[in-house]
């Protein structure tokens, strides 16, 4: 058989299409899910982040806080309302210079399940200022 007749039987052939375009789909299919799973745990921790700090400011407004204990309690209030991993949560409570405003704010870096893809450049934040009375 010459090299003509074979590359025309290869060219009719059609076993083989379909792995080779799952192949050239897979990753985006992959990709796609991951990023669905990654944006929804994204949510997930920014909401609980949110309802800390709204507890946080209700819990500020009934009873503002006069003491470091009271602050340290407050912290310890709202870790405990969190039900993620914490190891790089940072909670920052301060008062403003004329005692008028409680600035609460959480900040929680993001770790992707996917390693080392984006490593810690996405950090989560929020805030609350609370007017005291």
């Amino acid at each position: 058989m010459s090299n003509r007749v074979q590359w025309c039987r290869l060219a009719g052939c059609g076993s083989g299409v379909a792995a080779v375009e799952f192949a050239m789909i897979v990753f985006l299919l992959i990709s796609l899910l991951l990023g669905t799973f990654e944006f929804g745990r994204a949510l997930l921790i920014r909401n609980q982040l949110a309802f800390s700090a709204d507890i946080a400011t209700r819990r500020v407004l009934v009873d503002p806080p006069e003491t470091m204990r009271d602050l340290e309690d407050l912290e310890t209030e709202i870790r405990g309302l969190i039900a993620f991993d914490q190891s790089g949560l940072e909670i920052g409570l301060d008062l403003s210079p004329d005692n008028r405003f409680m600035l609460v704010s959480m900040r929680q870096p993001l770790t992707l399940l996917v390693p080392d893809l984006l490593r810690d450049s996405i950090t989560l934040s929020v805030d609350r200022q609370i007017p005291l009375r």
